[in-house]
């Protein structure tokens, strides 16, 4: 063989091992799966359904709660405050002016009755009063010596009535004095008696009148609570100026507006409940009372005014009510606690239980609020059972790793 030939071969024999290299590399990719830094693929989408196994729900202390059918009135739903009823409720101001004596005032929170004094005031007149009072000084001195006068006068005329009585008396038991002129005596010296304690009543009372330093006395209107106090011991009360509050809160009303859709369905019988961020367990049933026929114009909704009884005394004046009226006749409604439903991106959702040790995440469409429970339009179904405590845990769970799903005992 020639060098030609030699060489021919020799680049043949190259050939056919490097078509070997590669076709021995494209089947081993092929057969091992991708090279070491090449970026694995992402996990695939969740399916809704989340593996939670029972020493996970017993660390947990997972709750369930079955989806359950009742009969419920559509419901209509407001924000009100907790206001005063106006018999009830009285700001204290006297009629006259004056200084609030040390010691007579009273605190806030303070229980008062009806009738019960609450603030001497030591009265201070302006210059307008103390130039009548001292026109009426001088005209009650002026009485007060005339009948001085008449006082002595009459003790005068007493003290001879009373002389000539005895002297007709002797006269007459010696026979010297007739009875008629006995008679008439005794009838002048009970005159000159009357007349000497009629001048004497008058006297005591232009003394009693006398207004020098007088005082007055504030009493409470109404049994209540003091809520404010705008006045302290020692001060300066002008007439009609307000010194306390006063608020009885065995009854108060809850003021809530009312939207211009929903007038229609509020009628005079109407179930009111009321619950407050202070007590949120708590439910208070109410009356209406009325309902404004004036809707405001940038709200669209009518005041309603519900009357609330309050013996417990746990509502107090300016609280926020949320307000739940029965509007309508009642309808089958499927009710869920309301814990068991979560936001998931603009969402709800609750979980169901599939297994023992696996749930399935539903969107739901939710209705009306009942207390603690929330009725479901669509997504479950009556007597499923949902997650109640824990549902959040699960959340959690399905947002992990595919993987996290598999026999572990993290929570």
């Amino acid at each position: 063989m020639n060098d030609s030939n030699l060489k021919n071969l020799w680049w043949t024999l190259i050939l056919v091992v490097v078509v070997g290299l590669v076709a021995a590399g494209a089947f081993g990719l092929r057969k091992h799966g991708p090279a070491a830094d090449e970026t694995p693929a992402a996990a695939a989408a969740s399916t809704g359904r989340v593996a939670f196994r029972m020493e996970q729900q017993w660390l947990i202390k997972l709750k369930l709660a079955k989806a359950e059918e009742a009969e419920m009135a559509p419901q209509i739903r407001s924000t009100g405050r907790v206001v005063p009823v106006p018999t009830k409720h009285a700001v204290v101001a006297p009629p006259v002016g004056g200084i609030i004596q040390a010691g007579t005032i009273p605190r806030i929170g303070q229980q008062v009755a009806k009738g019960q004094h609450l603030v001497t005031l030591m009265q201070t007149p302006t210059a307008a009063e103390a130039a009548q009072i001292h026109i009426e000084n001088t005209r009650t001195e002026a009485e007060r010596r005339r009948l001085t006068q008449l006082e002595r006068e009459a003790k005068a005329r007493l003290e001879e009535a009373t002389h000539d009585l005895g002297r007709s008396q002797r006269l007459y038991e010696k026979k010297a004095y007739s009875a008629k002129a006995l008679e008439a005596d005794e009838l002048a010296r009970t005159a000159a008696a009357a007349q000497l304690e009629a001048i004497r009543e008058q006297l005591k009372a232009l003394q009693t009148a006398t207004p020098n330093n007088s005082t007055y006395e504030v009493l409470a209107p109404l049994s209540g609570t003091i809520v404010n106090v705008s006045k302290s011991s020692g001060e300066q009360v002008a007439p009609g100026e307000a010194i306390v509050e006063i608020v009885a809160l065995d009854t108060v009303w809850v003021e809530a507006p009312i939207f211009e859709k929903d007038l229609g369905r509020v009628g005079k019988d109407i179930r009111a409940v009321f619950t407050t961020a202070a007590f949120p367990q708590k439910e208070f049933q109410g009356r209406l009372i009325s309902i404004n026929k004036v809707v405001e114009s940038d709200s669209r909704a009518a005041k309603a005014i519900f009357e609330v009884p309050n013996r417990s005394g746990e509502l107090s004046i300016g609280m926020q009510a949320n307000v739940r009226l029965d509007a309508g006749s009642r309808e089958p409604v499927l009710l869920v606690p309301k814990e068991a439903v979560l936001d998931n991106e603009g969402k709800k959702i609750v979980y169901v239980l599939i297994t023992g040790e696996e749930f399935e995440r539903r969107d739901v469409v939710v209705g009306d609020e009942y207390g603690g429970k929330v009725g479901i339009v669509s997504g479950v179904k009556a007597d499923e059972r949902v997650v109640t405590q824990g549902a959040y845990q699960l959340k959690l769970q399905e947002l992990r790793p595919a993987n996290a799903g598999a026999h572990t005992h993290e929570v």
